[in-house]
């Protein structure tokens, strides 16, 4: 497996005064990796004296993804030394280290090269890891800024409006999937009918088609559908969505809790009261969810016992994480309409979660800011107390992202 690992520590051998040099500004280049090609990169200086703050950007070479982290140091002569201090967002592999850079100049053409390492007590890189740089001073400002901005500013991206564009335009570009699943009419005279999840489907389908980037022909929406329809939807999504798309699945319907075998299903429309054959077990939809190779996929249910997608582990919430970074890594997370517990067939839940998503007036809504947005509502209103939960789906592939809903503009 190829890692890609990153560093950060200046130094340089010219006798120089740090007031006779001045580093402020945008570097671009290269910055070089073991077992991977050298990642583009672009680091900020803001001096003040012999003081450097900053940060470093730097991007696959195939712009997949990036990883953005702060940088604090000092500058010597020609001897710039600093470290990362905190990743802004970043991908699996970067860490934190050491850099070490010599400054030069030819003529108009300012140069920083040297190397980066790692060190066990300042960062999160072995000290066995280390890779060569090379950066060159650019005179105009980064093409995806028009204005510098300082490093304290730089901290909080959800502050900066450039942040949100960039997210925005990324997600444009970006395709949005959604298979929504309602059953309420059963085969099987043992098991009650219901009366709401088809138009329940029908209300999440209406929603996310008329107020967010999901397009009408990447909407699945299944009536009353059997256990070979939903896997054959399953299928077809696995084998046509990308690693740079979205997924939403919604599923609307009877749940069973089995408590001999630990294990939560889902009842398809020909679901049988006598056996399991046609039950679908939330460990077949974990390992779904885990499959498709999505950037970020959300599992929303409102069905008795939802909660059981959760039950290897306590669910856990995010301290709001700035929005990039949760864009940046791969998710696999899930709302569910309550614990281990029934929950009635006229969903409150639904109710307060499509009219959240109405209401929202942000561009970009997390799916952890949308799930905080109604779990007060569900639990005041609900006739039997049930509390929703949010969380990340256990093995399935999360790395502590977010599904990120694009509103229409």
């Amino acid at each position: 497996m190829k890692r890609l690992f990153f560093i950060l520590y200046f130094f340089s051998g010219l006798v120089l005064n740090a007031q006779d040099l001045n580093i402020s500004g945008y570097w671009h280049g290269t910055v070089n990796v073991p077992l991977s090609s050298a990642l583009s990169s672009t680091f900020y200086f803001e001096q003040n004296g012999s003081s450097v703050e900053g940060y470093v950007q730097m991007k696959k070479k195939d712009g997949a993804d990036s990883a953005k982290a702060n940088l604090v140091g000092s500058l010597s002569g020609t001897n710039l030394s600093f470290r990362t201090t905190d990743f802004e967002y970043t991908f699996l592999g970067a860490c934190l280290s050491i850099h070490e850079l010599s400054y030069e100049s030819n003529g108009d053409v300012e140069r920083l090269s040297g190397k980066w390492k790692g060190n066990w007590e300042l960062s999160t890189c072995p000290p066995s890891v280390s890779g060569k740089i090379h950066l060159v001073k650019q005179n105009i400002p980064d093409p995806e800024r028009s204005v510098p901005i300082s490093p304290s500013q730089e901290r909080n991206p959800i502050a900066s409006d450039e942040f949100t564009e960039f997210v925005v335009s990324e997600l444009k570009e970006r395709k949005y999937y959604a298979l929504l699943i309602g059953i309420e009419e059963y085969q099987d005279e043992e098991i009650t009918d219901l009366n709401h999840p088809v138009t329940d489907a029908e209300k999440i389908a209406e929603v996310l088609g008329n107020f967010y980037t999901f397009e009408k022909e990447n909407i699945r929406l299944l009536k009353n559908a059997s256990r070979s329809t939903i896997i054959e939807a399953l299928d077809q999504l696995s084998n046509s969505i990308t690693d740079r798309d979205q997924l939403l699945i919604f599923y609307a319907g009877h749940g069973i809790w089995d408590q001999k075998l630990n294990q939560g299903y889902w009842l398809p429309t020909n679901a049988s009261s006598k056996n399991k054959a046609e039950w679908i077990s939330n460990s077949t939809i974990r390992d779904y969810i885990g499959g498709i190779n999505t950037k970020h996929t959300l599992l929303i249910t409102d069905a008795c016992f939802s909660g059981g997608i959760f039950k290897e582990r306590d669910v856990q919430f995010n301290n709001g994480r700035a929005i990039l970074e949760m864009y940046k890594l791969s998710s696999r997370k899930a709302i569910t309409s309550g614990t281990l517990k029934t929950v009635p067939d006229e969903s409150v839940f639904l109710k307060y979660l499509s009219q959240r998503l109405i209401d929202n007036t942000s561009i970009l809504l997390s799916a952890e800011e949308l799930f905080n947005s109604f779990k007060i509502a569900v639990i005041n209103n609900s006739k039997n107390g049930q509390v929703p939960q949010y969380g990340a789906i256990y093995q399935a592939g999360d790395e502590g992202g977010d599904f990120i809903f694009l509103r229409k503009e």
